[in-house]
């Protein structure tokens, strides 16, 4: 059973409570900053529309080198990767049927000069004979004839030694230009043929970037046409030309093979993949300084300035980027005004009340 004293304690409490309720909490407040900042006036920039198609760095000399005699490979003087010059020794067939030819053909040679020193000392004796009416101008005739054929005899045994001789050079075989050893396709002990490659040496004087392009975007592309390169492995963008068109499409991928002549850049080697950068056509889109563009939650945004000079986030799409610049694809209009340099210390509502003149 309730006492008077705790009716009075209740009823106290519950008014208390009452009046509690019907006070109204203070509003809360933030102090809004204000920031003397770049602002940028947005305009629409034509922009080159680019098709972009992966490809490879290949180099623009490539060569097999072969045997132009039959012999078995005696050494092998360089390994793939190998770094040669002009001149420089590759590899050393074996000679000794070479130089046995050789032999051969100077020992013609001696026996054809003999005989023709022979005839010719028959021929002077002979026509002195004649002379004296002791022969006949048959066996004149006949020794004349017989020192003729000798010195064609002589003749063809000194062409024989010089051709055995020229194959001498061919058992050293030597790099015809400065590169490097992309393949070796024999080894010491080897038989090599005339035809058959023993090895390949690609040119670094020259470097293209081998690439195939649809169809529908042949139009576009012509020989001189400057194009954008990123190598994988090179850590800045190249600017290559468009050197070679091949006009022969492959039927299957309805594809068109474009060589683009790169640039002497030292890290740049035969084999890099890469993509191509081609311009085809124009077209006009909002661009902003990668310094406007700041990431939250790992999306892209921008602070919007408004007629009262207040500031607000804004989420943007981005598309392809520059060093220099941003395009955006979503989240933008023109004439808009955005905050150039963009930093985490801005907030909603801020005020910017220094604006310098920019536009993009």
């Amino acid at each position: 059973m309730l006492t008077p004293r705790s009716t009075l304690i209740s009823i106290i409490l519950l008014s208390s409570a009452l009046l509690a309720c019907s006070e109204k909490p203070e509003p809360l407040t933030r102090t809004s900053n204000e920031w003397a900042l770049p602002l940028i006036s947005l305009e629409s920039t034509l922009l080159s529309n680019e098709y972009t198609v992966i490809g490879s760095v290949i180099a623009d000399q490539r060569i097999d080198i072969s045997s132009k005699i039959i012999g078995y490979i005696k050494t092998l003087e360089v390994r793939e990767g190998d770094l040669v010059k002009r001149g420089q020794l590759l590899l050393n067939l074996d000679d000794v049927g070479i130089e046995n030819a050789i032999l051969q053909a100077q020992a013609g040679v001696d026996s054809a000069s003999s005989l023709t020193k022979d005839l010719a000392s028959d021929v002077q004796r002979f026509t002195k004979l004649f002379k004296e009416g002791s022969i006949s101008e048959v066996k004149l005739r006949k020794a004349r004839l017989q020192y003729n054929t000798a010195q064609e005899g002589l003749a063809s045994a000194k062409a024989a030694l010089a051709t055995a001789r020229s194959q001498r050079q061919y058992s050293h075989i030597a790099s015809p230009t400065d590169g490097i050893v992309s393949a070796r396709y024999k080894q010491a002990g080897d038989l090599a043929s005339p035809g058959i490659p023993l090895l390949t040496v690609e040119s670094r004087d020259q470097l293209l970037f081998e690439t195939f392009v649809a169809e529908s975007q042949l139009s576009y592309i012509d020989v001189g046409d400057t194009v954008r390169l990123t190598i994988d492995n090179v850590a800045n963008e190249l600017t290559g030309t468009v050197a070679h068109i091949v006009h022969a499409g492959d039927p299957i991928s309805r594809t068109y093979k474009i060589k683009v002549k790169l640039p002497n850049v030292i890290d740049l080697h035969s084999g890099m993949f890469g993509r191509a950068h081609f311009k085809v056509g124009e077209t006009a889109n909002l661009v902003v300084p990668p310094s406007a563009i700041i990431v939250k939650g790992g999306l892209n945004g921008v602070y919007v300035v408004d007629e009262h000079q207040r500031i607000h986030f804004r989420w943007v799409r981005t598309k392809r980027k520059w060093p220099e610049m941003i395009e955006i694809a979503a989240g933008l209009q023109p004439g808009e005004r955005i905050v150039a340099t963009a930093s985490a210390g801005l907030s909603e509502d801020d005020t910017i009340t220094t604006e310098v003149a920019q536009s993009e």
